[in-house]
């Protein structure tokens, strides 16, 4: 019960931040690029760890995208709050000392959404990092649901910045967030591992890019 009170309080205090942001989209033609890439109309979303927050508030009640939350306690608020915000939500992580904590599952969800029509978002460098280091699970079911990925940036303009490896922010009240979509990468054109490293490294390329980009003033 305690467990519960503390996701609604939770999700309480977020919506009433949401309530005072500004929100501001840059690069619309490339989503809609992505979303003309494929028969589906779905692409996947690319974003940081660290601005999955805003990611998250700038897209909320809106389509039914699909994200993905561990099955920890943590996950738990997170897959709660996500779903107030119309998120279809995937439960599932990577593996942990040999054991699987869904990670197969949570693959299989996706791609069968992303097949759907419905696009999802996936954190680039999660669950715990490092930093802005692309995984491999997003080339993958980019493969096998034959979508296109979408860099994105989500940045505010005031934010509070936690110490962890993440650099978590949250955005402050009356904050602007923007978000920037970056040229889309086609569909993979094979699952060779060699692809698949390649396609990392040109996703977080990418997303660097559209940040910088956005910084000299050039979006």
């Amino acid at each position: 019960m305690i467990h519960y009170l503390l996701q609604r309080i939770f999700w309480i205090l977020l919506r009433m931040l949401y309530a005072t942001y500004k929100i501001e989209f840059l690069g619309v033609p490339n989503r809609e690029k992505a979303r003309s890439m494929t028969p589906h109309g779905s692409f996947i979303f690319a974003c940081w760890h660290g601005q999955v927050l805003t990611g998250l508030l700038t897209h909320a009640f809106t389509e039914p995208f699909a994200v993905l939350a561990s099955r920890s306690k943590d996950g738990d608020y997170a897959a709660y709050i996500s779903k107030k915000m119309g998120y279809y939500v995937v439960r599932g992580s990577s593996r942990k000392k040999n054991k699987d904590k869904g990670g197969k599952e949570a693959i299989a969800s996706f791609v069968s959404k992303l097949k759907e029509g419905i696009s999802v978002g996936i954190t680039m460098d999660g669950p715990k990092g490092p930093r802005h280091v692309v995984k491999i699970g997003t080339p993958v079911i980019a493969y096998q649901a034959g979508v296109p990925i979408l860099p994105m940036i989500s940045l505010t303009s005031s934010c509070w910045e936690f110490n962890s490896w993440d650099k978590f922010q949250v955005a402050k009240p009356f904050a602007k967030l923007t978000v920037i979509y970056g040229e889309p990468l086609p569909v993979p054109v094979n699952n060779s591992p060699e692809e698949i490293e390649r396609l990392c490294l040109e996703v977080a390329v990418a997303m660097k890019k559209v940040e910088a980009d956005y910084l000299a003033g050039k979006v």
